[in-house]
């Protein structure tokens, strides 16, 4: 397949989520992980949360979602881990919270599947869902503290930042909310769709639009910092703030490092596949998943490419970084772990398949 098809494949596939269906037919799940200590907790596409071994993979425990119909169990945000408590927002349109032992705390049903990360911020769990809604909840009883909603799905994860919360929704606009009472501040509007998710940094707001443009919106009153429209496909990962540039993944298959104060370009990585999840910085360097199938790790300082794995299966999830060694999931059901040297170059640490019985398999052919 040539790279043009593949990366006409992914937005074709997007564009019919979000026609009259309105859901998505079978959940895949692309769950990024959170790490704490030597485990790494993450929803698997086998419609579970799984805690597993830092070190070599192995299960810790499981915990399969509730919702009734089973083909809607999939998780596409990333946990959030507070204290001894993970949230976890599941398609089949509930938001759990879990002891780090893998036990339900509670269980609260909103009225839409949650595609976002939940995020805990004073108290407060926030977690978007696609009946167009944000809801917030107090941590320890689950009440609800309010809810806003906005004209279309909300697939994004919000931000918050000095008692406001930043959040996107597929209507085309960026909201800022109050965290207290959820009442609007501001909306900031695009000519596209907006699924990806906003970051905070120092008084202005990041995101990418379904236009093809990259925003920096001022946080204190939404109007537009500066612009981006260098992109030939959408936005819909995570952007990554770091140092002076804020790091931009795009379904055209690029990451673009930009400055953060000016916009400008200051390289652009080009893979051959969409870019689904966020990047991660390790050491000095970026590592970033594609369609392509390779984990791509390139300089901080330039984009020049050091190191490549090819895992030759689709890269949708976010990588997690922790010391030496990356997380991250894969569309072939598997969560892997890479060791990532000094120079760039990665090995492959161990591989879990979530659909097998035996999910840690020893001996395998490595793919880096």
């Amino acid at each position: 397949m040539t790279r043009k098809l593949i990366l006409l494949a992914l937005p074709l596939l997007l564009l019919a989520l979000l026609g009259c269906a309105g859901r998505i037919a079978t959940p895949e799940g692309w769950s990024g992980g959170v790490v704490d200590d030597d485990t790494l907790y993450i929803g698997t596409r086998q419609g579970d949360v799984r805690a597993l071994n830092t070190e070599n993979g192995e299960t810790r425990w499981r915990f399969t979602l509730l919702g009734e119909d089973e083909s809607l169990r999939g998780v596409y945000g990333t946990p959030a881990l507070y204290e001894d408590t993970l949230f976890v927002g599941g398609y089949d349109r509930v938001l759990y919270a879990l002891t780090t032992k893998g036990e339900l705390k509670w269980q609260e049903p909103v009225g839409g599947h949650i595609v976002g990360s939940p995020i805990v911020v004073d108290g407060v769990v926030l977690v978007g869902a696609d009946d167009g809604k944000v809801y917030a909840f107090e941590r320890e009883d689950q009440s609800s503290r309010w809810t806003f909603q906005t004209g279309n799905k909300v697939w994004s994860s919000p931000a918050v930042a000095e008692g406001v919360v930043y959040i996107s929704s597929l209507d085309k606009n960026l909201y800022a909310l109050s965290l207290e009472d959820g009442s609007k501040l501001w909306q900031f509007a695009t000519n596209g769709a907006i699924a990806s998710t906003p970051v905070y940094d120092d008084g202005v707001v990041y995101v990418g639009s379904f236009d093809g443009v990259f925003y920096a919106v001022n946080a204190a009153d939404g109007t537009l910092r500066w612009s981006f429209d260098g992109a030939n496909s959408w936005y819909w990962g995570e952007p990554l703030v770091y140092g002076d540039d804020v790091y931009a993944p795009s379904l055209d298959g690029k990451l673009y490092a930009l400055n953060k104060r000016s916009g400008k370009i200051r390289w652009a990585l080009t893979t051959e596949g969409p870019i689904v999840g966020s990047p991660a910085v390790i050491f000095d360097m970026i590592a970033v998943g594609s369609d392509d199938g390779r984990l791509h790790i390139v300089r901080m300082s330039d984009g020049n490419p050091v190191g490549w794995c090819n895992m030759q299966t689709e890269l949708r999830s976010s990588v997690v970084a922790q010391d030496d060694k990356v997380f991250l999931g894969a569309r072939d059901k598997s969560i892997r772990a890479l060791r990532i040297k000094i120079n760039g170059n990665p090995d492959e640490e161990w591989v879990h398949q979530a659909d097998e019985d035996n999910p840690v398999v020893r001996g395998r052919a490595e793919d880096c």
